[in-house]
């Protein structure tokens, strides 16, 4: 099973329509869960042409949507549940750890946050930072596909591959 990961889509605000060449990349999968800053419905609806999708609600979508999508959900493919949350979080508690990188021991913050907000996910899919990860802490897969709008220069994707082990790879998209 080959799952497409998408966060931080932006449309219209960042981007007026999703990437060819993301749609391109995306168009033989069988599910798709984004993980939230959508920021309109049409979004979807074009994702849903291509194959299930999911969506959980990011901080910057609009209400609208915010009633739409759940702030989280488990997922289960196979023998796997797949957790999917922004991963925003309190300012107050992610202005400990959001400029960090991902290795950095003020990340065990948000790591421990994420497990307790989803605590049956053996693979926790992201977004929020417009930064690409592939992380295992504590047994868990961690998978932030990035920023499809482009941030700091870059935008990206990511597949996830469901077989014996996940397997999980960012695919860069042009700038």
């Amino acid at each position: 099973m080959r799952i497409a990961l998408l966060s931080d889509t932006h449309v219209p605000t960042g981007l007026k329509h999703l990437p060819e060449a993301l749609m391109k990349g995306i168009r033989d999968v069988d599910a798709i869960l984004h993980a939230g800053d959508i920021v309109t419905k049409s979004v979807l609806d074009a994702l849903q042409e291509i194959a299930p999708t999911t969506a959980v609600a990011g901080n910057m979508d609009p209400p609208e949507l915010k009633q739409l999508l759940k702030g989280r959900e488990v997922l289960e493919f196979g023998k796997y549940r797949i957790g999917l949350h922004h991963g925003h979080q309190s300012h107050g508690v992610q202005s400990h750890y959001i400029t960090e990188s991902y290795d950095s021991p003020h990340m065990t913050v948000f790591f421990q946050l994420m497990h307790t907000q989803l605590p049956k996910a053996d693979i926790v899919v992201f977004g929020h930072f417009h930064r690409p990860v592939i992380k295992t802490w504590n047994g868990i897969l961690f998978i932030n596909p990035g920023a499809v709008v482009s941030s700091h220069g870059a935008a990206s994707y990511a597949i996830l591959e469901l077989a014996d082990a996940p397997q999980a790879r960012i695919i860069s998209l042009p700038a």
